[in-house]
């Protein structure tokens, strides 16, 4: 998806990593449009909700990224840029 909606209704809350093959996630990050590190995590199905300390975040773009292992051993990486709709 390219973009969520952390609204409480239960649908589409958090962005977070589905690591489906993946051994270890070495790290998953949010960042803002001007570089700031949001949100990060190594834990598979945790994830962002919209806020940052405590502050809900206005309708914007982001970046995510994802470095990770899979089952062979070999390094995954992936980054993409998704929009919060409040």
């Amino acid at each position: 998806p390219t973009a969520f909606t952390p609204n409480n209704d239960g649908k589409n809350d958090l962005l977070r990593p589905l690591a489906i093959g993946i051994k270890n996630i070495e790290y998953f990050s949010i960042y803002n449009r001007w570089g700031q590190l949001l949100f990060s995590t190594k834990i598979n199905g945790h994830g962002w909700d919209g806020k940052i300390n405590g502050s809900l975040q206005s309708t914007g773009s982001f970046v995510w990224m994802v470095k990770a292992t899979d089952y062979t051993g070999a390094a995954y990486f992936q980054k993409g840029v998704f929009t919060l709709i409040r």
